[in-house]
């Protein structure tokens, strides 16, 4: 037994080996894709130079310079904020008062510097008389400004209303202009208003005019200071409404021959499109090792939870060109847009060919993969569009598969997409809403997220069938389309072997109900009893259930030449099954349904002739069972030609001749299981499966009377 057993292990580890070696191959198709899209293209170029080639924006970025400069501009349109300093205003109009008090007290004092017999004068001209010089300067000094001998002389002259006039009035506005706040740039203005009221007002001598003039010139001063904080916040919140000037991905930057700017320069050096002392080398190997690390936990995952897929070399090569392939494809859909993702196809395909959980695996690795190509190149890879799209390719990659397996038709695969293609957007809305993106920005990506999702599931269904047939494998949408009785096989099957056909569909009711009890492929097990039997159709006649009149061709046969000709339809089975392209699943269950049994009836009638007759021109050369459907589909062809062939359909005699049929596969001499993968306890449920199928098939009807003993 060891001997017989090392080949088979030495075949499943080269097995893995050459699959692990594929993984491998779409690391290096990935990463050249990968690198391609996440790599910029340097130029060597500065400032004021003209651009050797129009250059786009290789990812989304912000325009530093020119935001800046708008911001600054903003900032200046703001101004300052000022605030009244009420300190200022009572300084100036204290003062003033002041003023107004010593210039109230002047002709006393005056009065005080005439000569004991002197008249008291009246007129400005009789105190310029009365006073000589240096009572004139010492009286002008009196006040703060100091007046003029003009100013002075009117003051002497005036009377207390006249005074007091000028004092409210001049007080008056000082005191209102300075509460109102005077800035810089405003005193000559408001000093020239002040002037031309008062010179306006006639209840004011000419020469007191000019000492209100003098007040204004002197009090009239700015009031208003730069409040530091409010200002800061005025700035503040002018630059805060001034969004950053965003270079969409693609969009150029700067065309071929134009002088590159200081703004353009820097969108370059932001992006990484400038040459100089940093290579892409960096960028390069780290992006292989993250490939690498995706791709060596994808095998080891693999190889510890998927084993028996890493054995299968048809199906790691489904899975390493479908990552091959949608790579490319992703390198060509970012170029367009990164929203626009081929995830669904690879994820949908390996679902379908392949099988759930590679395609959740798969889902994980591509996902991750096409996130990184999408953030675009330089920086770009760790930018928001990397994480955004990471998140949505595997939700919608999950989605997908979650609703595919449902899929029993083309049309239902599409449905998949959308459903897969509807959660990737329910994401993509609230990863844009936490981006404080706009409405119409929201609008975009939910197209492009719905889609690219439509396409890739229209691909799908497109690319199907090509796939189906490259690659040998029955998927449920094709064991449907095949399962339709249109079919040339069925149809021909219904006309020319009619009873054939019956026993098919009975045999299929029984497959179909045991696989879904023990859990193998319900669908392969019907389609593979419906196409059993079609090598019949070369001499149906042959066959019991489609004689008529109780005329059997084997009575006049001999028992060899009648074996040979039953034995024969096995292999013509599988030569039309070949012919019309059936999955090899099909054809397998047609060219094992009867493993290498052997035709015991016709045997030993040939046996009661000759003694010395031999088995192998009375032993079917096909295959055991090495499949639960193939295994089911036998015994289900069995135990309906037994039950059949019963004259008593009594529950207790159908029971008795399934369990003789079943465990009649499993005797010493004829093993038919000993290739199949099931246990003993799934045997067992295959029979309760049949008995129950039976009981439905063969229930008791009602026995209807015969007309003619009727009296009517």
């Amino acid at each position: 037994m060891a001997k017989r057993e090392a080949p088979k292990q030495i075949n499943r580890k080269n097995a893995r080996l050459i699959s692990i070696g594929m993984l491998a191959l779409a690391l290096i198709v990935a990463f050249v894709c990968a690198k391609g899209m996440i790599t910029p293209v340097r130029y060597d170029i500065k400032v004021g130079e003209a651009a050797p080639a129009t250059i786009l924006a290789t990812c989304e970025a912000v325009d530093e310079v020119n935001t800046e400069i708008m911001r600054e501009r903003a900032r200046k349109e703001a101004g300052s904020v000022y605030s009244i300093d009420s300190a200022r205003v009572e300084e100036y109009t204290k003062a003033a008062e002041s003023f107004f008090s010593a210039l109230n007290k002047l002709p006393e004092k005056a009065q005080a510097m005439l000569k004991e017999d002197a008249a008291a004068p009246t007129a400005a001209d009789e105190w310029a008389d009365a006073l000589d010089a240096n009572a004139k300067a010492s009286l002008c000094s009196n006040t703060v400004p100091i007046i003029d001998e003009a100013s002075l002389l009117a003051v002497l002259s005036a009377s207390k209303e006249q005074l007091q006039t000028l004092k409210d009035v001049t007080l008056s506005k000082l005191a209102t202009a300075l509460e109102a706040g005077v800035s810089q740039d405003g005193v000559s203005g408001l000093v020239s208003s002040c002037t031309r009221e008062i010179n306006a007002m006639s209840a004011i001598p000419a020469g007191l005019k000019r000492i209100a003039v003098q007040v204004f010139d002197a009090y009239l001063k700015p009031t208003l200071s730069i409040d530091e904080a409010a200002t800061e916040s005025a700035h503040a919140s002018a630059i805060a409404s001034i969004d950053p000037i965003v270079v969409k991905k693609g969009s150029v930057i700067v065309e071929k021959g134009n002088p590159v700017t200081q703004s353009q320069f820097a969108l370059l050096e932001a992006m990484g499109l400038v040459k100089g002392e940093e290579s892409n080398a960096r960028l390069t190997i780290g992006s292989l090792l993250t490939l690498a690390l995706l791709f060596a936990l994808y095998a080891v995952y693999m190889r510890f939870y998927q084993r028996e897929l890493l054995s299968n070399l048809k199906r790691m090569a489904i899975l390493a060109v479908l990552i091959m392939l949608s790579s490319a494809l992703a390198y060509l859909t970012n170029k367009v847009d990164y929203r626009f993702t081929p995830i669904l196809i690879p994820v949908m395909l390996s679902a379908l060919l392949v099988g759930e959980s590679a395609a959740f695996t798969l889902t994980l690795l591509l996902g991750t993969v096409f996130g990184i190509m999408a953030g675009g190149s330089g920086s770009g890879i760790l930018s928001a569009h990397c994480s955004t799209m990471i998140i949505c390719n595997i939700v919608a990659g999950f989605g997908a598969v979650l609703a595919i397996k449902q899929a029993q038709s083309r049309a239902s695969i599409i449905a998949a997409g959308a459903v897969g293609g509807g959660y990737a957007a329910l994401v993509m809305i609230a990863m844009q809403l936490m981006l404080k993106a706009g409405f119409l920005e929201i609008l975009e990506s939910l197209a492009w997220i719905l889609g690219s999702a439509i396409l890739c599931a229209l691909l799908v269904t497109g690319s199907l069938s090509i796939w189906e047939t490259m690659f040998d494998v029955a998927t449920a949408a094709r064991l449907n389309e095949l399962s339709n009785t249109n079919h040339p096989l069925l149809r021909q099957l219904m006309t020319e072997a009619p009873g054939t056909y019956q026993h098919s569909i009975m045999v299929a009711a029984l497959a179909e109900g045991a696989a879904e009890r023990i859990g193998a492929d319900p669908l392969l097990a019907r389609v593979g009893a419906y196409y059993h039997d079609v090598g019949k159709l070369r001499r149906p006649l042959y066959f019991k259930e489609n004689q008529k009149n109780g005329e059997n061709i084997h009575d006049t046969l001999p028992p060899l030449e009648s074996a040979q000709s039953i034995i024969a339809h096995q292999r013509d089975g599988v030569t039309l099954l070949t012919k019309y392209k059936l999955p090899s699943a099909v054809i397998r269950i047609c060219g094992e349904h009867h493993g290498n049994s052997l035709m015991t009836y016709f045997f030993y009638k040939a046996k009661q002739a000759d003694e010395n007759v031999g088995q192998k021109g009375f032993r079917y050369p096909g295959n055991r069972p090495s499949t639960k459907e193939s295994a089911i589909v036998m015994m289900a062809d069995g135990c309906e030609a037994a039950v059949r062939s019963l004259g008593d359909t009594s529950s207790e005699a159908v029971e008795q001749m399934v369990h003789k049929i079943i465990w009649g596969k499993l005797n010493e001499n004829e093993n038919m299981m000993s290739n199949a993968p099931l246990t003993i306890a799934e045997i067992s449920e295959i029979e309760k499966s049949f008995l129950k199928t039976f009981a439905g098939l063969m229930h008791d009807r009602i026995e209807y009377p015969n007309m003619e003993d009727l009296k009517l």
